[in-house]
């Protein structure tokens, strides 16, 4: 079936967890944050390096060799600082502050390093999806809703812990809708949690008309449309989206899994599920992409796929990834009166958050 991307008139979701954005603050309220909370192991095994290692913390140091001391001094924190772990969100800087320096407040030479890290750090998707974030944002400024810090100028950069090959750091870059979370140890990298989605979704970006997430959305219903009828009947849990469940202040919830389970599809249906986790996890470097795909293909038979929504409007559903080392969400949103234009998506690893496997006490 050819599916294309249709506007549908916001309906009510069911909230689970986390507000829908910006209804909190019309009840008095603020939004939910992180926070993360756990102890340092007192000596953490960093792995051998490889070129990949020291090509991104080269790209780090090159941007920290742009700053001057007062700017560096505001970019690098502690690596046992857990509040600026914390300091990501789905909303724009004005109602949750970030910490670091601001796109904004940089120079031309300054962004040009700072997009250079992006480069090595990301894939090229991955870099991709970031401008098309911030091209979303540019379109924001000036509108209605509430008063906010929208804008490409109000994305931030920060490190957890000074960039090196023989220590443990953490690379965050982020701002409304997009937080970029990853802790490398050695030639080791975990990208969790990272935020993405979008407001609007649908943007004018290098002269073309684009929908951020095409090819996600794409790629889930090319697998829903693998599955029989019987097995779509379990795949499909409701008619309505649901909202985010591991979104900012869910480090360490354990989401349920729930839906069509790996081992119950045929090879070709697995291969259409992996197609589609690909497309998150395809933000990532070559290497952790290709690391973590190696993983997530071992368990694919304990890896479930969940929709709750629409099977025929295409970005008005809510579906999630959940496996043992792997969950991801795409959440649809009913602000702005069109949920196939404005969605909170996460990626996280529930055994590795923050790199904690490695860095944590046990």
């Amino acid at each position: 079936m050819q599916i294309t991307k249709t506007k549908l008139a916001a309906s009510a979701a069911i909230a689970v967890l986390v507000p829908t954005a910006f209804s909190v603050f019309a009840q008095g309220g603020g939004p939910a944050g992180e926070t993360v909370a756990f102890e340092m192991a007192e000596s953490i095994n960093v792995s051998e390096i490889d070129a990949t290692a020291e090509n991104i913390v080269a790209a780090a140091n090159a941007f920290l060799d742009t700053l001057s001391a007062a700017q560096r001094d505001a970019v690098i924190y502690a690596f046992d600082d857990n509040e600026q772990r914390a300091r990501w969100s789905n909303f724009p800087t004005s109602f949750v502050p970030r910490g670091g320096l601001m796109r904004g407040d940089l120079d031309d030479a300054q962004n040009a390093a700072l997009d250079a890290l992006l480069s090595v750090v990301l894939s090229a998707d991955g870099v991709r999806n970031a401008n098309l974030q911030m091209a979303a944002d540019d379109t924001l400024v000036g509108g209605d809703g509430p008063p906010a810090n929208f804008g490409s100028a109000y994305y931030y950069v920060s490190f957890v812990g000074t960039p090196a090959t023989d220590a443990p750091w953490l690379f965050q870059f982020g701002g409304h809708h997009l937080a970029i979370n990853a802790t490398f140890v050695g030639a080791q990298a975990s990208f969790s949690p990272m935020l993405t989605g979008g407001q609007p979704l649908t943007v004018e970006y290098e002269g073309e008309s684009v929908y951020i997430t095409q090819e996600e959305v794409t790629a889930a219903h090319t697998f829903l449309d693998t599955l029989d009828a019987e097995q779509k009947a379990v795949a499909v849990r409701g008619t309505s989206p649901v909202e985010l469940l591991l979104g900012p202040g869910a480090y360490g919830t354990t989401v349920a899994p729930e839906g069509i389970r790996g081992a119950d599809l045929t090879d070709v249906q697995k291969e259409a599920l992996l197609d589609l986790i690909a497309v998150r996890i395809g933000q990532f470097n070559a290497r952790d992409f290709t690391a973590k795909m190696e993983t997530v293909r071992a368990d694919i038979d304990d890896t479930y796929f969940g929709w709750w929504g629409s099977v025929d409007t295409f970005g008005d559903a809510y579906f999630r990834v959940t496996g043992p080392e792997i969950v991801l969400e795409y959440a649809p949103q009913g602000l702005g009166g069109d949920l196939t234009e404005h969605t909170h998506n996460m990626y996280r690893d529930p055994t590795n958050d923050y790199g904690t496997a490695w860095i944590a006490s046990q």
